[in-house]
């Protein structure tokens, strides 16, 4: 189940529960999203042909981030403001749930012991990247 996560009427994220395919070869985002995020069914003995990526010069206004649940509960809260008070909505992400943050505000809490890996773009650059609001 994919969820379309909207703040203020721009989509500033997309949670797939559970994430898998009954399809070889299923894409959950679209072609001009940041990232692109796909799920595999394959079988022994297919073959992905052999390939490389061309060089192409993108221009990215922000950093998008994966997170992808592995164990535990990880609560998600949108923002409406940098004022930690005015929260639009929260998420409550569990086991095999996968999550890509486009932009907007965001912030995390541990609901249940957790264990999840995070994938953001780089290279990172801490004073120049993110701002933490409070």
């Amino acid at each position: 189940m994919i969820e379309h996560i909207k703040v203020a009427n721009k989509e500033v994220a997309l949670i797939i529960r559970k994430i898998q395919t009954q399809e070889r070869v299923e894409f959950f985002t679209e072609p001009d999203d940041q990232l692109q995020i796909g799920a595999f069914d394959m079988k022994k003995g297919e073959k992905i042909q052999p390939h490389m990526h061309l060089e192409n010069k993108r221009v990215l206004n922000t950093t998008a981030e994966v997170l992808i649940v592995q164990k535990g509960i990880l609560t998600v809260y949108f923002y409406l403001s940098e004022l930690k008070e005015i929260v639009d909505q929260k998420f409550n992400l569990v086991e095999g749930d996968l999550i890509l943050l486009k932009s907007g505000i965001h912030g995390f809490e541990i609901t249940e012991d957790c264990k999840f890996i995070e994938i953001k773009q780089g290279p990172f650059k801490e004073t120049a990247d993110k701002i933490k609001l409070y």
